[in-house]
Parts: structure tokens; C-alpha cells; sequence
């Protein structure tokens, strides 16, 4: 599975974050400003945590993806944990290979987790929004978009709670893009969303406790049941065309060949595999080609 932050030095570097001298974290200056991948964003020689309230729905307070420049000392595991957000969503969107960063380097860090994707940017920004069930004017904010202003070639995508998503009809669509939502799943966990469906990564990914139940989406047959790409993982086959995988598990409480209901339990979060917290890593694909799983869940 094509996850960018997905390595095992996260977990040996984090023992030690408490042993690295913390960084400021005061106020940022103030009329300054970079171009990192692309993205015009307020450059900052400090980091500031948002509470830990800000990501619990769909506000449009969020503050902008600012730039920091890393100092000696830094690494991805320091940086991230004063930023108050995850080594996968600083990863991903840095597109870092490596723990280590190097005096200088330019760093994209938003505040809050979330997923930067590449987009059409003839799109417009409400549609966007309908696509990732994100409020718009928190997407602006966050991107520090003008009101009028063209799109960039990528979007910072912020995560959301499950719970705070609004739902959809069962079956609506867009006459204006001919875009068109059929629900035919239900969710199959509960927590944050904070990994979109894009081009590198064909799920979801929704993280919670270690051990929060994992949920059939809809009825099928289980085709694959233990270890392998995803950690411990399962997969449903629905016999419509459409197929299931639910990733990283802690534990599997099903077994191949078995008929499963919807919503029956199938398993436990949790974080093996490469995963470097526990969440649902989570797959809809039809004909054996991966779809947006927010088109198809209320």
C-alpha cells in the first residue's frame, strides 16, 4: 500500500522525543511568507499546537498551512509532535523519505491533520468541498485562499471527524457537473478522518483506539482474513462487483469463506503492517478498481 509515512524509524524516534530539546513555540513573524512546493503560505520560525479542539468538525476557523524552516536538532518526530499533528500527515505532504531534516529545509506544516492532494483547478472550490465532505470556507481558510482567486494545483485537505460529517441523500447529484453520490455502504468505524482517497492513496484512512470495532460496510463473503499487504487485514467480497478492505487490524474476528452481515463485526483497530498509528485503512473498489469511498458512504 502506497503510504508515505509509513516506516520504522517513526517508532524508534519517537521514544526519544521527550529527550530533544523542545522547540520555540511562541508567536510566529509576522508579513513573512514562502513558496514551498508550489503553495504561497506565511513562513514561521516557530510552531504553534492547535487545541486539540480544532479538528473535531468541520470549522472554518482553522488558521492556514504555514512554512517553517527546520533548525539543528529538528526531525520529523520533534517537528511534528510540537505542531500537534501526526508523522504521517507532516510526511505526506512533505513528501519525506527520511527521519532526519536538515538546517533550512522548508517544511509545509498545517495545523491540523489532514492530506494535501493534487487537484483540477479548473474545479471549483464548493465542489471540491462537496467531494470531501469538508466545509468550504474552512478549506479556503486553511489554504489561504482568496475568494476569488484561481485554485492552486494542490489542496490541503483537513481531517474530520466521522460523527461531524454531514450525511448525504442516498442517491443526489450535481446537474451542473453531472457528478452523481449513491450510497450504497455504511461507515465501518468511527474517528477522525485523516487520510482522503487520492491518487497515491486509494482509501481512507480513519484513526481511532487500539481495539475500536471494525464494521462490515455492507454484506459479502470474506476472502481474505490475517496477515498480508495490510497488516492484519480483511477483505470482502460483495459478489455486486464491489469489494472491501479493512487494514491494519489488531485482531480478526472473522474467517475466510464466512458470510458476514452489514455492520457485523469483522475486527479490532489497530496499527500493524505499515502503520505508524493505529486507524482503519479503508478500501472500496469495484471491478478491482479503487473508488472514492465518500461517494459511496452517507
Amino acid at each position: 500500500m502506497p503510504r508515505l509515512a509509513t516506516h520504522g524509524w517513526v517508532l524508534a524516534l519517537a521514544l526519544i522525543v521527550l529527550g530533544v530539546a523542545p522547540l520555540e513555540l511562541r508567536h510566529p513573524i509576522a508579513d513573512a511568507s514562502a513558496t514551498v512546493d508550489g503553495m504561497r503560505v506565511p513562513l514561521k520560525t516557530t510552531i504553534e499546537a492547535m487545541p486539540a479542539t480544532a479538528s473535531s468538525g468541520p470549522s472554518a476557523q482553522l488558521p492556514p498551512v504555514a512554512a517553517y524552516e527546520a533548525k539543528t536538532g529538528d526531525t520529523v518526530v520533534t517537528v511534528a509532535a510540537k505542531a500537534g499533528i501526526s508523522v504521517d500527515t507532516l510526511t505526506q505532504i512533505n513528501q519525506l523519505s527520511t527521519p532526519s531534516l536538515t538546517p533550512g529545509e522548508r517544511l509545509l506544516v498545517p495545523p491540523v491533520d489532514g492530506t494535501l492532494v493534487p487537484i483540477d483547478p479548473n474545479q471549483s472550490l464548493d465542489l471540491l468541498a462537496q467531494t470531501f465532505r469538508v466545509n468550504p470556507d474552512a478549506l479556503r481558510r486553511v489554504n489561504g485562499l482568496s475568494s476569488d482567486g484561481k485554485l492552486p494545483n494542490q489542496l490541503f485537505i483537513p481531517a474530520i471527524k466521522t460523527d461531524a460529517i454531514a450525511p448525504v441523500a442516498a442517491a443526489s447529484s450535481n446537474p451542473s457537473t453531472g457528478r452523481e453520490r449513491v450510497v450504497r455502504f455504511v461507515w465501518p468505524t468511527q474517528g477522525t478522518l485523516t487520510q482522503y482517497f487520492w491518487q497515491y492513496h486509494p482509501g481512507i484512512d480513519v484513526a481511532n483506539d487500539v481495539g475500536t470495532p471494525e464494521l462490515a460496510a455492507d454484506g459479502g463473503k470474506v476472502t481474505w482474513a490475517g496477515w498480508g499487504d495490510y497488516g492484519i487485514y480483511v477483505q470482502i467480497d460483495h459478489a455486486n462487483g464491489f469489494q472491501t478492505v479493512y487494514g491494519h487490524m489488531s485482531k480478526v474476528l472473522v474467517s475466510v469463506g464466512q458470510v458476514v452481515s452489514r455492520g457485523q463485526l469483522l475486527g479490532l483497530m489497530g496499527a500493524t503492517g505499515r502503520a505508524t498509528g493505529p486507524h482503519l485503512h479503508f478500501e472500496i473498489r469495484y471491478q478491482g478498481v479503487p473508488q472514492n469511498p465518500l461517494d459511496l458512504l452517507p
